[in-house]
C-alpha cells in the first residue's frame, strides 16, 4: 500500500491533533492492541495506525509514526489525571481509553487463566485396535468430563479473584485520596487559624500604641503652663 504524501501545510505546528484526528488513531491504535493481548505495537503496526490517520482525506497536516506514538502517550497520560480526580470524568475520549487500558473486563481475565492454565493432553487412540474392550470405558470419559468442568471452575474462580483485586486497590486508591485531602483541609484550616490570630495580636498592638499616645498627649496637655489672655502672664 503506497502511503500517502505529505500535504503542505503553511504556518500552524505539525503536531497538533483535532479530535478527528485522536478518533481515528484511537480507533487504529486500540484495535491492534487489543489484537496484541494488550502488547505493545510493533512497526508495522504503527505504520499501519500512522496510514489510517492519514488517510482520512479531511486535508489535515501528514502525521509520522513518531507523532502518532507520542499522542498514544500524551492520551494514556490524560487518561490516568482523569481517573485519578474523585469526580466523573467529562473529557469525550475517557471511555474509550478506559475501556482500553482500564480495568480488564472479568471475561478478559477469565480467558486469560483459561489460556495460562496447563492443558491435558488428549488421550491417544490407537489406530490397532483390536476390540471394544481396548475403547476408553464409561468411567475414564467421565472422568475427563469432571476434569474439564473443573478447569472451567477454577478459570471463573481465578476471574473472581482478579476482579477482587482490582476493587481492593482502587477502595486502596480512593481512600487514600480521600485521607490526602481530609489532611489537606486540615493543614489549610491550621494555617487560616493561625493568620485570624496574627492578625488579632497585630490589631490589638495597634489599639494598645494607640492608647498610649492618647495617655501622652493627655499628660503634655496637664503639664503646659496656663497664661492670662490679658496680661500673658502665668496664672
Amino acid at each position: 500500500m503506497e502511503r500517502p504524501t505529505r500535504p503542505y501545510a503553511p504556518g500552524g505546528r505539525e503536531d497538533c491533533w483535532s479530535d478527528d484526528a485522536t478518533s481515528v488513531l484511537i480507533t487504529a491504535w486500540g484495535d491492534r492492541y487489543l489484537r496484541l493481548n494488550r502488547g505493545n505495537l510493533r512497526q508495522k503496526d504503527w505504520t499501519e495506525v500512522t496510514d489510517a490517520v492519514n488517510c482520512r482525506g479531511d486535508g489535515a497536516t501528514f502525521k509520522t509514526d513518531g507523532q502518532c506514538k507520542n499522542r498514544v502517550d500524551t492520551l494514556k497520560k490524560k487518561y490516568k489525571l482523569e481517573k485519578s480526580k474523585p469526580f466523573p470524568s467529562t473529557w469525550i475520549f475517557y471511555d474509550t481509553l478506559n475501556s482500553l487500558i482500564g480495568i480488564p473486563p472479568a471475561s478478559a481475565a477469565a480467558n486469560a487463566a483459561v489460556l495460562t492454565k496447563p492443558q491435558k493432553k488428549p488421550l491417544a487412540v490407537s489406530l490397532t485396535l483390536k476390540s471394544a474392550d481396548d475403547l476408553p470405558s464409561a468411567t475414564e470419559s467421565d472422568g475427563e468430563d469432571d476434569d474439564v468442568e473443573e478447569g472451567l471452575g477454577l478459570a471463573g474462580g481465578a476471574a473472581c479473584r482478579e476482579l477482587a483485586r482490582a476493587v481492593l486497590k482502587f477502595g486502596e486508591i480512593y481512600e487514600r485520596m480521600e485521607s490526602s485531602k481530609q489532611d489537606q483541609m486540615v493543614e489549610l484550616e491550621k494555617q487560616r487559624m493561625a493568620f485570624t490570630k496574627e492578625l488579632e495580636v497585630q490589631r490589638l498592638n495597634m489599639f494598645m500604641d494607640a492608647q498610649l499616645e492618647l495617655e501622652k498627649i493627655k499628660m503634655k496637655k496637664k503639664k503646659r503652663p496656663k497664661y492670662s489672655h490679658s496680661s500673658g502672664k502665668k496664672l
